[in-house]
């Protein structure tokens, strides 16, 4: 029974006909696919959104043919689902922020736990003017939503609806196919019928071809776009019919041969037997098989790849086929690898000084009914250099999550930046060992949250100092861009490798420097690129060995 919350009407005119439409797709409580995962991952990817689905709005319930973000939830009530909304106009249904919007006051999903707070949903519209579900994506905070991003939203839902078309044309032509051949066993006893038959069959057999052809071109299209790769290996032989990207997946060019052999070769020696393994289990029980598992490549490169694959049997129900697909992974495993080390770094660079400072409190405890000594000069000393790094390392963890939850907010003032950066990195100043040369354009007035382009400096001074302490001279330059200022903090310095500079401003990356290890969070130069991104500017670095190194950012006037 559908439980209505939206206050109004969710059952078009032409409902009745509209399930008829969805029926004949046989798509609904079927397992997921990876075309349609693929989509969605990649819709969460590109609006950046924690969540996407492709919904088919049914009778009373909302069947999720693929969840990227919402657990194992496989279905909803229409009553209670936006997509039921969605299915009622062939245009986006669009909701910024879902407090605003009166018909979902009494929504579960937007006033219960869930919390529910953006949605837009593009119709999937079949090719007789059906709308029978929907690729949404879902926020948990309010956001705008561009026109350029609803044309792109829209592409995608039809690019979802030409792989349910794409689905149920390979499920009719099995059915072709499989209703030929019996035409064929019965019409064996007179030879004229047969031949009649064998003729009707070829040419039945000529179009069905055509037809798998370009159901394949259209999957090939699927396939290039989410970067899979896929391939059928003859068990026998060990020879493989591989798609392009399926050999760059393991190195190899689409000229070259890849065999079964070349594929567990180039897999790590200590995974082989587990993969193999599960090839033999889903063999033998006649059930998909998963892996994930390193190869290397033939330059020596390491790369992660996620597969999956069934068996094929012949008529005598001996496994002869394996095919299956994969991807590259490994971007998304040296992003966990590096949040898994950014965990342990966080958790050893807040205890050492906060087992320092204990120490010291502990010792000053001992002395307190002593008179006053050079003692405990040095150990306030140390308490108060404890106290520093623990506020900065708390202040990175503070900063970072304000960007993760976009809560970083800019107090924009107008500024001459000459004189902002001629008072700036006093710290560095009052030690003595460096001078800070501030050069360029001393008129130069600009409109920026003046705290946060400060801080940005300081990052930069502040790396200069540890990673080239020997640059007793650290350049600040200021340039006129026309549209843009320019800031830029110069180093003589021992410079940054070519293959680390592209990789300076993400989140979560931390490198040994000239193997040495310095202390920090690695935190500082992602918060610093979103800081110059939330300005609408831009941010990089330029190095070059055994002279020096240049960060710079850019911001608007």
């Amino acid at each position: 029974m559908i439980e209505n919350t939206f206050g109004m009407n969710i059952i078009p005119e032409n409902d009745a006909e509209r399930l008829v439409a969805l029926r004949r797709y046989r798509i609904m409580d079927t397992p997921s696919e990876a075309s349609f995962d693929n989509i969605a991952s990649l819709c969460t990817k590109i609006f950046n959104v924690p969540i996407s689905l492709v919904s088919l709005v049914d009778a009373e319930r909302v069947f999720f043919k693929a969840n990227v973000g919402m657990g194992k939830a496989k279905e909803a009530n229409r009553g209670k689902s936006l997509c039921a909304l969605a299915v009622l106009d062939h245009e986006i249904t669009l909701f910024k922020d879902a407090f605003e919007e009166p018909c979902l006051m009494a929504n579960p999903n937007v006033v219960g736990d869930f919390g529910l707070r953006f949605y837009a949903g593009a119709p999937l519209i079949t090719h007789d003017d059906f709308l029978i579900g929907t690729l949404c994506i879902i926020d948990q905070k309010p956001r705008e939503f561009s026109e350029q991003e609803k044309v792109i939203l829209a592409g995608m839902a039809k690019s979802v609806m030409d792989q349910i078309e794409l689905r149920i044309s390979a499920l009719e032509e099995i059915e072709n196919h499989q209703s030929t051949n019996s035409l064929l066993l019965e019409q064996q006893e007179e030879l004229q019928v047969m031949n009649e038959e064998l003729t009707a069959s070829n040419e039945e057999q000529i179009q069905a071809r055509k037809a798998v052809e370009e159901i394949n071109q259209r999957l090939q299209i699927a396939l290039d776009a989410s970067k899979l790769g896929s391939t059928e290996v003859d068990l026998a032989t060990g020879s493989m019919q591989s798609t392009d990207q399926f050999k760059a997946n393991y190195g190899y060019s689409k000229e070259e041969t890849f065999t079964y052999a070349d594929l567990f070769n180039a897999m790590l020696p200590e995974y082989r037997d587990r993969v193999k393994g599960l090839v033999q289990e889903s063999i033998a029980k006649n059930e998909i098989y998963r892996a994930e598992y390193p190869v290397k490549w033939r330059d020596g490169s390491i790369h992660w790849i996620s597969a999956h694959g069934r068996p094929r049997y012949d008529e005598d129900g001996k496994a002869n086929r394996m095919v299956g697909m994969t991807a590259d992974i490994t971007e998304s495993k040296l992003f966990e690898q590096r949040k898994d080390d950014f965990l342990s770094i966080a958790s050893h660079e807040l205890k050492t000084p906060i087992t320092t400072l204990r120490a010291s409190l502990q010792l000053l405890h001992r002395i307190k009914d002593k008179p006053s000594s050079p003692i405990h000069l040095k150990l306030i000393e140390q308490s108060n250099r404890s106290m520093e790094k623990m506020s900065v390392l708390v202040d990175d963890l503070l900063n970072m999550n304000r960007l993760t939850q976009g809560q970083l907010e800019l107090s924009k003032t107008t500024f001459n930046i000459f004189e902002m950066l001629s008072l700036c990195c006093n710290h560095v100043r009052l030690e003595g060992k460096y001078e800070l040369i501030v050069e360029g354009d001393t008129d130069l007035i600009i409109h920026a949250d003046e705290h946060r382009i400060e801080q940005v400096v300081i990052n930069f001074v502040n790396n200069a100092v540890k990673y080239a302490p020997d640059s007793k001279e650290i350049h600040l330059s200021i340039e006129n861009l026309g549209h843009y200022a320019k800031v830029s903090v110069k180093d003589k310095g021992p410079g940054i490798e070519s293959d680390i500079l592209p990789n300076l401003f993400d989140r979560y990356y931390r490198v040994n420097y000239n193997s040495q290890n310095y202390t920090g969070l690695g935190l500082g130069l992602y918060i610093c690129s979103e800081i110059i991104k939330r300005h609408g500017g831009k941010i990089g670095a330029e190095s070059e060995l055994g002279v020096g190194s240049v960060f710079w950012f850019t911001i608007p006037i």
